[in-house]
C-alpha cells in the first residue's frame, strides 16, 4: 500500500460551511485532513444556487491565506468547466489555491449538456467541449478532470454506455476523480474501472454505505464497499479524497472515523501533501 494525503470534500460539509466557515475548516483539519476539495460555480450569485448550496467563499487569494492559517492544502478543486467568458475565472481561482487539477463534478453541472449520459448526440458535443477546456486548461499547467456518479452507467448508448464513450473520445490529458461508491452503486466493480482508466484516474472519491440510491452512506469501513482494494487499486491518485453527499450518522462523526480508518491501517496519510 502506497498511502497518499488525504482530503475531504467540501460539498460534504457545506450546511457546515454557511454556519461558520473557517471554524468547519479548523475542524477538518484537528480531524487529520491534510487538504480539501472545494467547489465554486464560476462568478454567480449566491442566491441563484439552492440553498445548501449558498456556501460563502471568499475571493482565492482570501482563501488561500485561510487555507495557509489553518494548514490546509487544496487537493484539487470541482468547478465549471473553463470555457468562454469564464475561463479565466475558474482558472484563476485553481492558480490561486495552488492546485493543478480542476474537475467538473457531473455532466449535471455542464450547461445544455446535462443528459450526456443519456444521448449519445449530447455526449459527444459535450466530449468536444472537455477537449477544448482541457487545452486551455493545459496551457495554465493545469489538468481537467471528470466525477463520476452512477448514471454514467445508466443508459445503453448502441450497446454502450455513456462512461466508456466518454474516455474513448475524449482528449488523453482528461483526468478522472473516480468515485468507488457511485461506480459500485452503479453495479461496476470500482477496481476494475480504477484499473482500466490507469494512469488517467489521479483523484480518487472514498466513500461507503448501502450502494443503494436513495439511502444514505456511512463512515469508511462501516459499509459495503472495499476501500482498501479501491485505494490500493488507485495507484496513481495523487490524493484520497472521502466525501459523504448525506450521511446516516452525524456528519462531523463520520468524518472522523472516515479518517481514522484510513490513518490507522496506513491507507492514507496525514501530512506531506504534494
Amino acid at each position: 500500500m502506497d498511502p497518499k494525503p488525504l482530503a475531504i470534500n467540501l460539498f460534504s460539509v457545506r450546511r457546515q460551511l454557511i454556519a461558520d466557515f473557517e471554524g468547519t475548516h479548523n475542524r477538518i483539519a484537528d480531524m487529520g485532513y491534510v487538504g480539501i476539495e472545494p467547489m465554486i460555480f464560476g462568478p454567480i450569485s449566491l442566491e441563484l444556487l439552492p440553498e445548501e448550496l449558498r456556501v460563502p467563499t471568499p475571493p482565492a487569494e482570501e482563501y488561500r491565506a485561510l487555507l495557509d492559517r489553518v494548514g490546509l492544502a487544496t487537493a484539487s478543486l470541482h468547478g465549471p468547466l473553463p470555457e468562454g467568458d469564464g475561463a479565466d475565472f475558474v482558472l484563476d481561482f485553481a492558480d490561486a489555491l495552488g492546485t493543478d487539477q480542476l474537475v467538473l463534478s457531473s455532466f449535471m453541472a455542464l450547461p445544455e449538456a446535462a443528459n450526456a449520459h443519456a444521448d449519445a448526440t449530447v455526449l459527444a458535443g459535450a466530449i468536444e467541449r472537455f477537449s477544448a477546456a482541457a487545452e486551455l486548461a493545459s496551457a495554465r499547467g493545469i489538468s481537467l478532470g471528470f466525477h463520476n456518479h452512477h448514471f454514467e452507467w445508466e443508459v445503453d448508448l448502441g450497446g454502450r454506455f455513456a462512461w466508456d464513450l466518454f474516455w474513448e473520445g475524449v482528449d488523453p490529458r482528461v483526468r478522472a476523480e473516480v468515485d468507488v461508491y457511485w461506480a459500485q452503486t452503479a453495479h461496476q466493480d470500482p477496481v476494475e474501472v480504477l484499473a482500466r482508466l490507469g494512469t488517467r484516474a489521479t483523484r480518487i472519491h472514498l466513500k461507503d454505505g448501502p450502494c443503494v440510491l436513495g439511502e444514505p452512506q456511512v463512515a469508511l469501513g462501516e459499509g459495503r464497499v472495499d476501500i482498501e482494494a479501491c485505494a490500493a487499486a488507485a495507484t496513481h491518485a495523487a490524493w484520497h479524497i472521502v466525501e459523504l453527499d448525506e450521511c446516516a450518522t452525524d456528519m462531523f462523526e463520520a468524518l472522523e472515523k472516515s479518517a481514522r480508518y484510513l490513518l490507522d491501517r496506513g491507507i492514507s496519510r496525514s501530512g506531506d501533501a504534494p
